[in-house]
């Protein structure tokens, strides 16, 4: 296969059709993709605390827009919220299913014609890109 653009083409446009796709799916259900990934990683964890969540979300969204997520999720009854801990309730639970479904077709979709190689060869290539680029010392991430 021969490439033709650089490298920061393929990663641009590939995060920008992931985000439009995901967010055009969960555009129903009122979601962002950061909506998506507080309940994920609820639903993997069985809670998280807010204070700890935050800071692996930090670069890509303020303080302002979390809590807003937050408390969007608990105004739904979707989550409950006690001591900064973050838990589904019932109908959390229910609609999480639902929505797990739908991304779970959509990432079957995008990984279609690939092997669980494909993508782990990618991901230790990219971290390798990224950890190089650390050490540069102009780099600020």
């Amino acid at each position: 296969m021969e490439h033709t653009k650089p490298i920061g083409w393929y990663l641009k446009e590939a995060d920008s059709l992931i985000t439009a796709t995901f967010s055009n799916a969960f555009e129903r259900f009122g979601l962002t993709r950061f909506h998506w990934q507080l309940l994920k990683n609820i639903a993997d964890n069985g809670e998280i605390y807010t204070k700890d969540y935050y800071p692996q979300v930090a670069r890509f969204i303020t303080p302002e827009t979390f809590q807003a997520i937050v408390t969007s999720l608990r105004d739904r009854d979707w989550i409950s919220v006690y001591d900064d801990t973050c838990r589904f309730t019932a109908a959390g639970v229910d609609i999480f299913a639902e929505i797990e479904e739908q991304q779970k077709h959509i990432r079957e979709k995008m990984l279609e014609g690939t092997d669980p190689e494909d993508y782990a060869h990618t991901i230790l290539f990219l971290d390798k890109v990224i950890q190089n680029l650390k050490t540069l010392p102009q780099v600020q991430p």
